[in-house]
C-alpha cells in the first residue's frame, strides 16, 4: 500500500513537471511570436510614413524657374535733365511709355540747355535736353556726345493782349532788346492804353537754349539791354508778359497761350509770318529750330528704348499733341 502511494505520488509529481514545462516552453514561443507580429505594423507604419515624407519633398533643391515676359526696360530708373522748351515733350512721353511700362522710372527736371549739356557732359544723368545746338567746343570736350534730333521748334515773340501792335520786324525786336527802343510809341500801331508806353523787357537767362539761339539768329549777339529782366523757362517768361500791359518776352512755339498775343514777323518782302506749326513745318518762319536729346554714346536698356519710342509714331504724336512740330509730316 505504501509502495502504490509512493509509485502515484511520483507519477504525479512528474506529470505536473512535465505540465509546467510544457506551459513555460508554449509561453516562451507565444511570446515571440507576439512581439514578432507586433513589431511588423510599426516597422510597416514607419516604411510607409518615411515614403509619404519623401514622395512630399522634391527630388532636387534646385529652384523651379517659371518663364516671365520682360523688356529691356524692366526694373530700370534713368533721369533727363535741361532744357525747358524740350521738357513738355519729355515728360508727356515719359508718362505715355510708363503707363505702358510700369516697372520703368523716368525722373525729368529742366534747368536749360545748359545745365542738360553739362550734366549730360559729367555723366550725372542719362539724357541731357537742349534747344541750342552743341557748339564746336562742348563737341570737343565731350567727344562721347551722341546727339539726337526729336522734334521742331518756332520762337515767338510774344507782348500782353492789351498792346494793340499787330506785327513786328526782327529790326525792330533786335531793336527794343539791346536798348534803343524803349517805348511802345516807337513802334506804328503799337499802343499800352492807360500806361506810359514804357516797354517792359522779359527774356531768359543765361543758361537757356532759346536765349542763346534768340541773341544769334534775332539779336545777331549784340549786347543786350541791361534792363532786362530774366526768367528760367519759357512759362515763367509767358506768365510775366501775360500779368504785365508794357511787356514783351519770347518762347517757343508750345508755350504760346491765349493769355499773351504771339506777334508775326514782317520781313522779306513784306512777308507777315506768323509762329505756329505750319509755318515751322514749311519753313517759311524766320526764327526756328531743332530740339535735341543727348546721350553718352549709343544709348542702352531704358534709355534706348525710351528714346525709341519717343523717336516713334505714337512718340511723334506726343511732340504734335505738345504744340511743337514732328519730324515727318
Amino acid at each position: 500500500m505504501t509502495t502504490k502511494r509512493s509509485s502515484y505520488v511520483f507519477v504525479t509529481v512528474c506529470l505536473a513537471a512535465l505540465l509546467i514545462v510544457s506551459m513555460f516552453v508554449a509561453g516562451c514561443t507565444s511570446n515571440g511570436t507576439t512581439a514578432s507580429t507586433a513589431a511588423s505594423p510599426a516597422a510597416t507604419s514607419t516604411t510607409a510614413g518615411a515614403a509619404a515624407t519623401q514622395a512630399a519633398v522634391p527630388a532636387t533643391s534646385a529652384p523651379v524657374t517659371t518663364a516671365v515676359a520682360t523688356t529691356s526696360a524692366q526694373k530700370q530708373s534713368i533721369t533727363i535733365t535741361g532744357s525747358t522748351t524740350v521738357l513738355p515733350i519729355a515728360q508727356a512721353a515719359a508718362d505715355a511709355y510708363m503707363k505702358l511700362h510700369p516697372e520703368a522710372n523716368i525722373q525729368i527736371s529742366g534747368g536749360g540747355s545748359g545745365v542738360g549739356i553739362q550734366s549730360i557732359g559729367a555723366k550725372t544723368v542719362d539724357i541731357g535736353m537742349s534747344s541750342r545746338d552743341v557748339t564746336s567746343a562742348e563737341k570737343a570736350k565731350y567727344p562721347d556726345f551722341n546727339i539726337v534730333t526729336v522734334a521742331h521748334d518756332g520762337i515767338a515773340v510774344i507782348v500782353n493782349p492789351q498792346n494793340s501792335i499787330q506785327y513786328i520786324t526782327l529790326d525792330q525786336v533786335k531793336g527794343i532788346y539791346t536798348g534803343k527802343i524803349t517805348k511802345w510809341s516807337e513802334i506804328s500801331g503799337a499802343d499800352v492804353p492807360n500806361t506810359n508806353n514804357q516797354i517792359v523787357l522779359i527774356g531768359r537767362d543765361s543758361a537757356s537754349g532759346t536765349r542763346s539761339y534768340f541773341d544769334e539768329t534775332v539779336l545777331k549777339n549784340a549786347n543786350l539791354s541791361k534792363n532786362m529782366l530774366e526768367q528760367n523757362s519759357n512759362g515763367a517768361v509767358a506768365q510775366s508778359v501775360a500779368q504785365t500791359p508794357g511787356a514783351i518776352g519770347y518762347v517757343s512755339i508750345g508755350f504760346v497761350s491765349s493769355d499773351v498775343k504771339a506777334l508775326p514777323i514782317w520781313y522779306n518782302a513784306n512777308k507777315i509770318i506768323s509762329p505756329s506749326v505750319d509755318t515751322v513745318k514749311n519753313k517759311t518762319y524766320p526764327v526756328s529750330r531743332d530740339l535735341y536729346m543727348i546721350t553718352n554714346g549709343q544709348p542702352t536698356g531704358l534709355t534706348r528704348d525710351y528714346l525709341d519710342y519717343l523717336l516713334s509714331a505714337d512718340g511723334q504724336k506726343i511732340v504734335t499733341e505738345q504744340g511743337y512740330v514732328p519730324l515727318t509730316s
